[in-house]
């Protein structure tokens, strides 16, 4: 996608979206970081108008009448985001290719975090880092990360918007290396941040380092992916090339077993996926790629607050 291109339509989700326009409006959006990035202050007495879940039992128990914790912001909060720009994210069965979406909630999410003052910054990796930017405030900077993973992507190839033939988009064989891009993290963020991993997560041993990232950062693992990881069409039959391996293969598509195969293969992957973020303690937010990412966001971190 276009400098041009992503910036319209980062305008468009965040006006045109009547959910996301509101909460900017309240100004719930620019605190979607507020999980983790608020600290107790205080006690004092209730009132009314005061949410329930903030009462402190045990000095109400204690003093005979209600008192609800107070907390203040911690302005020391890094945002961090981890985007992977490999061959697979350039997949992509309708407007969008992974890689688009990617760019998209990066996006949103670095506009969000300079709006609240918070220092953003990125690490782009494909089969090894491709470039980073430290954590620094400011609006010029957040466009900087917004516009990071789209000016590297387009140095890499073109967008693949179906399994197509081996000459689209080749690979020279070397795998994504997720679990590098981690290992990286965490040896460059010293204080605790909110990390934000957005991928598809076609990689190999990255559930390790995932959880020796999440022991020292709150991380979040954005899984991004597209219908065409589980649906294929439904006629013609072709060569085609692994965006990752570069290996080639003859796509049946006209066969339902075949069909049946690939989809049965892409809801392993996904539950591998789920299961290993599951064991380092990781929440995991999934996007596809005709989804809306404003919505997708604001309905996650809704969720963290509540919780």
């Amino acid at each position: 996608m276009e400098r041009d291109e992503l910036h319209d339509r980062i305008r468009r989700l965040l006006f045109a979206s009547p959910a996301l326009a509101r909460a900017f409006a309240r100004g719930d959006f620019r605190s979607v970081f507020r999980g983790k990035g608020i600290e107790f202050d205080s006690l004092r007495e209730y009132y009314p108008e005061d949410d329930a879940r903030l009462v402190d039992w045990s000095a109400t128990a204690r003093l005979g009448k209600p008192f609800v914790r107070t907390y203040r912001e911690d302005r020391s909060l890094t945002v961090f985001l981890v985007v992977d720009v490999s061959p697979s994210m350039d997949q992509g069965s309708g407007t969008l290719s992974k890689l688009d979406e990617a760019v998209l909630v990066s996006s949103l999410v670095a506009y969000a975090a300079q709006l609240r003052g918070l220092p953003v910054g990125c690490l782009l990796f494909a089969d090894g880092i491709k470039r980073s930017l430290p954590p620094r405030r400011g609006k010029a900077h957040a466009l900087a990360v917004a516009s990071c993973a789209s000016a590297t992507a387009r140095g890499g190839g073109q967008r693949s918007t179906d399994p197509g033939p081996a000459a689209r988009n080749p690979s020279d064989g070397r795998p994504t290396d997720l679990a590098l891009a981690l290992r990286t993290v965490s040896q460059v963020l010293k204080r605790r941040s909110l990390v934000l991993i957005l991928s598809d997560f076609r990689a190999e041993a990255w559930a390790r380092p995932l959880g020796e990232l999440a022991r020292k950062h709150d991380a979040v693992a954005v899984r991004i992916s597209d219908r065409s990881d589980l649906e294929l069409p439904r006629a013609g039959s072709f060569f085609a090339a692994d965006p990752e391996t570069g290996a080639q293969a003859w796509l049946p598509l006209g066969s339902p077993a075949y069909r049946e195969r690939w989809r049965s293969g892409g809801r392993a992957r996904r539950k591998a996926d789920l299961e290993a973020c599951a064991r380092a303690r990781v929440s995991v937010l999934e996007i596809g790629t005709e989804e809306d990412p404003a919505l997708k966001l604001l309905e996650f971190f809704e969720r963290r607050r509540a919780r």
